[in-house]
Parts: structure tokens; sequence; C-alpha cells
């Protein structure tokens, strides 16, 4: 198809601008953040404005320097002697050097002044960077966010394209009224335009993408940074922010320039001393006069002393200066304190919430598939179907609209303490959400708390249970969570697995992860990468986690390979469960590591921990 004549502009500008080529895979967005942060505008203006500055330090101490000044003349002249006319070359050379020896320290605060704007303006590039971080990062989970959101309103789409075609062969068949499918017509009107709205919505932001990094959108994944201890003090945070806070750095160091005005004011008020020096270096006229200076050397003192208003109006003019600067930086941290405090409090909420969205999404699961048995049984209207439906789709809304929040916010705060970039580089980490979140099919929370089972593990012979653990068997809670994987690396299994399960209950993914094989296979299709992710959102995002294990037992295999199994009882915040694992054991460089890992028995719905 070829393009209208407008079109193909529009193509080709964006082309040479680099917003359209082959589309790539996007790098994770740390890389993409340091890739383009200084080819922005902004950014490129900022650093032209700290180099002038730094220029202006240049042009202030050049005034400590003294001037020398040299001078040649060479003249015709007709003079007259004695009545005579005389035609007469005069050739002169002068040479003088002056210097300003006292001027009520102006220099001094003048430059003064002039570093106090640099660092202003090297306080404007740092936030320029970070606005320009959040805004990419902004961008980044905003594309993630609504491509999942289109995602599900696609299956929910097609869940009610699938029940109107069922409704659609009830009425033919005359068994409902042909008003149900009419009210199948009116969700389906609004799903769709729904889809519309969003795939207007992804086109702005996957073009803003564009425009910020010059790179495709493609296969992002939800973006998160790890928290830390100190983002969980608020004093803490709102005073480090104020200490960092680019923004407020600047108008600081402005207020500092505007007050060092003042005293090159002030010294407009004192008499300035000048020295200068004058030389004669050459003179030479022809034809030769009477009488003139050949050779001259002059030493002179130079007092000039101010009179007027003109001095005491620029002393006025620079102290209101200083104080509208200093009244703007007063404004600015009450404005960053408002901020900090209205973003901190979103996050703690969107945290709070975070895991009951989840929760909505699992039990909208079950309503929907259980009303759709029961509008094939009769005992459900067809509204109640839909409207299962549609709770469904807002439940996988709100969790996907609360990761993306989460992840500006924090991001948002980052910026304002300065720390975004550098963040980016050492805390980021993906969390996409679990497919089965955002399926259709009823998911069961104990797979969300306890591992993925691995394999599907066949009848295992008995085992004798070891006398080193019978303590643990008999209900004994698992080690101190100070026992890490290096520390029981030269232990047994059944030491390791106390120390997994602390590791677990600690939240402490990089110790979890280093009792499994490096290459780790964690079956059913699914890569070492995606088994890694999925485990560090559960292991780190849990609420005050607990893993407490009886009932093991060991079996020998042989020199090299051991297999446990037990009871494993797990809870995190309001959720409880109890299943059966085997985990087997193989021993690599004289250490344990776990190569397999499955559960045996799924909880009973009486274990598994309901929402209050």
């Amino acid at each position: 198809m070829t393009l209208p004549l407008p079109a193909r502009r529009l193509a080709a500008a964006l082309a040479a601008c680099g917003l359209l080529g082959t589309p790539a895979l996007a790098a994770p967005l740390p890389v993409v953040v340091d890739k383009v942060l200084l080819q922005q505008p902004s950014v490129r203006s900022a650093q032209a404005l700290l180099r002038a500055a730094e220029a202006q330090i240049t042009q202030v101490r050049s005034d400590f320097l003294p001037s020398l000044g040299l001078s040649y003349r060479n003249s015709d002249a007709r003079d007259e002697t004695q009545g005579r006319p005389v035609d007469r070359n005069v050739r002169r050379s002068d040479a003088s050097l002056r210097w300003n020896v006292f001027n009520g320290a102006a220099d001094t605060h003048r430059l003064r002044a002039a570093g106090f704007t640099r660092d202003a303006a090297d306080a404007d590039l740092d936030s320029v960077l970070e606005q320009v971080a959040f805004e990419i990062t902004e961008a980044y989970a905003d594309v993630v966010r609504l491509r999942q959101t289109m995602t599900s309103l696609q299956g929910t789409i097609a869940r009610q394209e699938k029940v109107e075609a069922n409704v659609a062969q009830r009425v033919d068949a005359g068994r409902i009224s042909s008003a149900e499918l009419d009210l199948m017509h009116v969700r389906l009107i609004q799903s769709r335009t729904l889809l519309g709205q969003l795939r207007a919505q992804l086109g702005t932001a996957e073009y803003r993408y564009r425009l910020l990094t010059g790179e495709a959108p493609d296969d992002l994944i939800t973006p998160g940074i790890r928290p830390t201890d100190r983002d969980a003090d608020m004093d803490a945070l709102v005073e480090r922010i104020h200490e960092r806070n680019p923004r407020l750095r600047a108008a600081l160091q402005r207020s500092s320039a505007r007050k060092a005005d003042i005293g090159v004011a002030r010294g407009s008020f004192f008499p300035a001393v000048d020295l200068s020096i004058n030389k004669r270096l050459d003179n030479s006229t022809l034809p030769v006069p009477v009488s003139d200076t050949d050779r001259a050397a002059q030493l002179q003192v130079s007092i000039d002393i101010p009179l007027g208003g003109k001095n005491l109006g620029r002393h006025s003019e620079a102290v209101e200066r200083h104080q509208a600067a200093q009244a703007d930086a007063d404004d600015l941290l009450l404005k960053v304190s408002r901020e900090i405090t209205d973003l901190y409090r979103q996050l703690g909420e969107a945290r709070e919430i975070a895991p009951l969205t989840e929760r909505r999404v699992i039990a909208a699961q079950r309503v929907a598939a259980a009303y759709e048995l029961h509008f094939e049984a009769g005992r459900r209207s067809l509204n109640d179907l839909s409207i299962a439906q549609e709770d469904l789709f807002n439940a996988q809304r709100a969790l996907i609209e609360n990761r993306a929040q989460q992840t500006t916010l924090q991001a948002q705060l980052l910026s304002l303490a300065g720390e975004l970039r550098e963040t980016l580089r050492t805390r980021y980490q993906p969390v996409p959400i679990l497919p089965e979140l955002l399926g259709t099919t009823p998911y069961n929370p104990a797979l969300a708390a306890a591992p993925i089972p691995v394999v599907e593990a066949p009848p295992a012979p008995e085992m004798e249970l070891s006398p080193a653990i019978t303590s643990t068997a008999a209900g004994t809670s698992t080690p101190p969570v100070s026992v890490t994987a290096k520390e029981t690396d030269a232990a047994g299994p059944e030491q390791r697995l106390a120390a997994w399960a602390a590791a677990w209950s600690a939240g402490d993914f990089s110790a979890y992860r280093d009792f499994y094989l490096p290459d780790f296979q964690p079956g059913k299709g699914r890569s070492t990468a995606e088994w890694e992710n999925e485990r560090r959102l559960r292991v780190t995002q849990a609420q005050s986690p607990s893993v407490r294990i009886d009932k093991l037992k060991l079996r020998q295999l042989n020199a090299e390979r051991m297999s446990t199994r037990f009871v494993q009882h797990y809870s995190a915040g309001h959720y409880r469960d109890t299943v059966r694992k085997q985990i087997d054991w193989v021993k690599v460089d004289g250490q344990w590591r776990i190569a397999a890992e499955t559960v045996l028995a799924l909880p009973p719905a009486s274990q598994v921990g309901a929402t209050p």
C-alpha cells in the first residue's frame, strides 16, 4: 500500500530523527536511561549553561590581574617655526601598566557570586538528569501497563464473545428472551469501546517512549526497584531529600550568589585606588624640534571617590534580590516537603494493598469460572455472569495499575533525592506479573506462596527418619535467620534445608538462590530466568513470611545424591498453607545443592488462609 504524500513526509522526518527503524529487542530500563540521557535537549541545554557559568568565573578572575597598554603614534603635521612652515613627522611609542589595588573587595565578592552561580548551574544539570530519568521510567512503565491492560481486556472480550455465541443459540432455540442477547451486545460494545481508548492511549505512550529514547518499545518487562530499609523511614527520607534535592540545592546556591552581590554593591561605597606606571619607549621627530621628551617613566596613584545615589540604589537592589531568592528557596522547600509527604503516603498505600489486589484477582477468577458453570446449569443469570467477567477484568486492571504505580512513585521519590540514576544501576529488578494472574483459569494461591512443582513426583519409597533431625520432625522452628548458604556449605542436607527455610523466611533472595544449582531447571517448559524472576517476587515481596519444616525424612541415594521429604508450613500476611514436599540434593564440589523441588500434595481448602 502506498502512503499519501503527507504521510510519507512524516515517516521520512521520523526516520531522520531515529524514531523509525527495524524493531529490535528493548534493552533493560537502566541501559536505556544511561544510553539516551545525555542526548536529551534539556540535558544539553543545562550542560551549556554550566559551561557558561564556568566561563564567567574565568572572566571575574581576570579582574584581579593588571592591565597592560601599548600605544604607537605615527603622524605627519605642518608646524610653523618663527613664521616659517615646517613639515614634521612624529613617531612615538608608549607603554602603561594599570592595576586596581583596592575597590572595597568588590572583585572578591563578584568571584564568590560567580562560584555560587556555577554550583547552581551544576545542581540544575543534576535536576534535569534526574527528571529525564524519571520521565523515561514513567514512559517505560506506562507502555507496559497499557499493554498488560489491553491483554486482559482482550481476554475478557474473547470470553464475552463465547458467551454471546452461547446466548444466540439459546435465543434461536427459543429457550431465553432476545433481551439477553441485547445485554451481551451492550457489554461487548462497552468492552470494545474501552479497548479502542486503550489502544489510542498505548499509541501515544509508545510514541512518547520513542521520542525519549529513540528506540522501539519492544518486549518491555514490568520494571521494579528493590526497596531498602532506609526507604521505610520517612523522617530519614525527608531529611535526605532536603539535603540532596537538586532543585533545592540550586535555589540555595542562587540565594548565596545574591548575597555575594550585596558585597559587590557595598564595595562601590569605598574609594577605588588604582596604581599605574607609564613609560615612553621611543620618540622620533623629524625635523627635530627645539624641545621634546624622548624617554620618560611615570608612577601614578589615583583615587576615585564615588558620589551620588547610584551606589545606594545598587545596594538596595542587591538586598531585595537576595531576599527574593531566599524566599524562593523557602517556598521550594515547602513544596518539596509537601510533595515528599504525598508521594510517600501514596507509595505506602500502594504497597499495602498490593497483596490484596492479587487476592482480588484470584477470587474474581474463581467467581467468574463458577458463574460460567452456574449459567450453563441455569443457576445464574446472564447479568450475573457478565458482571463477574467485568469484575475479573477490573481486578486484573487494578493489579496492573498497582504495580506501575509503585514503580513510578518510588522513582519519583528517588528523583527528588537525586538518586534515581544510581538506584537504577544498583537496585533495578524486573517484577513481571505472573501470567496465571492475568489469565482466566482459577489460580491456586498455594502455588503463589510455595515453589512451583518442578516435576510430577512418582510414588516415593519409604524413608527412614534421620536421628540427627528428630527435633525438627517434632515441630521445632527453623534456625535463626543469620544462617546463610556459605555458612552451611559444609553441612549435610538437613542443616542446609533448615538454612534454606531461614533464608526464605528472612526474604533474602540472594541467600535463598544460593541453595540451588546455578543452572537449576524448574521444569514444565520454564527457563531458569523465568523461575528466578518469579521466586524473587515471591520471596522479597511477601509480608512477614514464615517457613516451618517438620516430619523430615532422608533417603541416601548414593554418595553424591540425597533426597529429603518433609511437611512445609508457610504463612505470609493473612495467607496460610501446608504442603508436602520433596527436595533432591546433589553434592557439587563438596557442597549440597538443590537439583529438584517437588510439591507432592497441595493443601486442602480448609488449610488455606482466607482474606479477612
